[in-house]
Formats: C-alpha cells, structure tokens, sequence
C-alpha cells in the first residue's frame, strides 16, 4: 500500500523542476521568484538517523536560503524503499532522496565501502570519505544523473536473529537472513556461512513477524526505530560493516541552481552527515541497553573470528570492481585508519 501511495505521490508531483532565480549570479536576482521545493523521502520513522537528518537538512537549508528554497519531507518509506528512491531521484521525480547499500548498483566504487570490516571507527569514516577521496567515490553517480551532497550516518551493523546467538560465523549456518540489495554484503554472508536473502528495508518487518527469515542485520538505531527487537530474540553485536547512507540529488536540477544555492545545499549535506555520526555513536552506547530492557538477549561477536574469514571478500570486490584503481582506493581507505 505505502509503495502504491509513493508511486501515486510522485506522479501526481512529477518534476516540475522551478528553481529561484534563473540565474547563477546567486543572491537577488530570485528575489521575488517562486522558491525551489526539495521534496526528501526515505524509510526511516521518526526515531531513525534518516528522519532525523532530514529534519535537520531541512533546517539548515531553510535558513540559509531565507526562503528561496522549500524542502518536504517524506519519511517511512512513503515514496517507496531505498533502491525506489534513488530511481527516481536519478529519472527526476524525485529531487532528493536518501540510499544505502543499493547504491553500489549505480557505483562501483561504492562497493568498496561495504567490505566487512573496513572502516575501524567514526574518525576513520570521516577521515575518508568527507574529503578528496569520498568525492572520488561519489563522483561515477553524475553520469547516471544524481549529484551526491553527503555521507550521512547508517552506522555499524548488527545482526538479530530468532535462533541463536551469533558468537562466530559458524553459528550462522542455516539462519535465513535478510540483507539490503547489495552483492557484496551477499557475498560477505555467504562466506560467514549464513543463508542471505536480500530484500527491500519496508519489507523487513513483516518477514521477521511472518517468519519468512530468520533475522536481519543493521545499524542499532535502525533496528530500534523499525522495532526489529520486537520480533526477534537475539542480537548479536558484531559490527561487521559500517554503512554510509547517501544524500542524492537529481543532478540536472542541481545544475540548474545558482551558485549560492548550490552551495548552501553541499554545506547543508556535509554538516548533517556530522550530525548524524554524532547520534549514531549516541545510539550505540544507548540502544542495546534500552532494547535488552524490552526483552532481546544481547551478545557480543567474536570480532576477530568474523575479520578473519572477511579478507577474502576484500580481494573479491577489489578483483571485480570496474574500477582499475579499485585496489588502491581500498589500500587508501584502509591506510587512513592510523
């Protein structure tokens, strides 16, 4: 039903793209011209670090564009789940839209950043990828028309299941579990021996209730503002991979942007992926507490058991990257963590 009322939404709003000003002289010469409406859908509710992003992009895009821009707000999966709105971000009926692990399928070098165990902290995420080498990554996605603004909090992931606890990754053997649309996160469980399925976020829910799958694997606060914990009986904290989730624009609509709106919309994307590191680290130190009080037994993973078998996932995604600087960028990536 949410996709149907998603698809309807974005019909009825098909791209019209008004932008203030017509001019990219900035400042003034929009003055009196209708202002810009950024609609942003994503599938987080309102306890999850996308809403909460959302509503602080807004903020700061609103203010200082002191009304020459408008942005709209789409949570819960209104417009559809994550690979529907990076579509439709891409085809223009959508202007901004956050995504995570499907992006790798529009950018090869996005795969690189769902290794297993790459990234070693939020300092080592920020490191990487607020700089030179994170635009490196991002920049193959305005060939498909998407501009990116920003590396937004995910956060590490987890895995719950109704099983077992995850100790090591024999103890996966056998769990059906859900995985976003990702080939290398499918290869990383297939390696740790689990039974991944991937499937669209909006759908999680609903399959651990109905017990289509054994359990799933996300960020702590996503697990929390999903109630994933309410469905499930463990949760093992593994942090296998640090997910980004990614700030897309439609790139031809950004183009048609005068250069200070441009930029208070790059400014906006990079502050809020701060601010979204920030409540992510909040939400790890909190929320296994919170949801262990609600009745999931939590454990901590053998971390060196699951870097062990990792490695050869690496060599994988470097070996059939597209990308002939693929295993350099990795080697990059992974030098900035000292």
């Amino acid at each position: 039903m949410k996709k149907t009322l998603g698809i309807v939404l974005l019909l009825a709003a098909s791209l019209t793209l008004v932008y203030a000003g017509g001019s990219k002289e900035g400042a003034g010469s929009g003055a009196a011209a209708k202002p810009v409406v950024l609609r942003i859908a994503h599938t987080h509710t309102e306890e999850g670090l996308y809403y909460k992003g959302s509503v602080k992009l807004k903020e700061l895009v609103e203010a200082a564009a002191r009304g020459r821009i408008v942005v709209e707000h789409y949570p819960n999966g209104q417009l559809g789940a994550d690979k529907d709105i990076q579509e439709s971000v891409k085809l223009g009926t959508l202007e901004l839209g956050l995504s995570s692990s499907p992006v790798v399928s529009l950018d090869d070098y996005f795969k690189l950043l769902d290794a297993p165990y790459l990234f070693v902290s939020r300092e080592h995420v920020t490191k990487a990828l607020d700089g030179e080498l994170g635009q490196k990554l991002a920049k193959p996605l305005e060939d498909v028309g998407i501009k990116h603004l920003g590396y937004w909090e995910n956060g590490y992931r987890h895995i719950t299941n109704n099983k077992r606890p995850i100790y090591k990754p024999e103890d996966l053997a056998g769990i059906k579990l859900r995985i976003p649309e990702s080939p290398v996160r499918m290869s990383t469980f297939k390696a740790y021996g689990a039974n991944p399925v991937a499937m669209p976020f909006t759908e999680v829910f609903g399959a651990l209730q109905q017990n289509i799958i054994d359990g799933q694997e996300n960020p702590m606060a996503t697990i929390y503002q999903a109630s994933i914990h309410e469905v499930q009986k463990y949760l093992s904290l593994t942090g296998h991979v640090y997910s980004a989730v990614h700030l897309l624009m439609n790139k031809k609509l950004f183009d048609a942007q005068p250069a200070d709106l441009q930029k208070i919309l790059v400014d906006a994307g990079k502050e809020t992926a701060v601010y979204t590191r920030r409540l992510g680290a909040e939400a790890d130190s909190q929320l296994a507490d919170v949801m262990k009080k609600k009745g999931i037994q939590v454990n901590t993973a053998d971390a060196k058991a699951f870097v062990a078998i990792s490695k050869p996932v690496w060599k994988m995604i470097t070996d059939t990257n597209k990308f002939k600087d693929a295993a350099e960028l990795m080697e990059q990536i992974s030098a900035l963590a000292n």
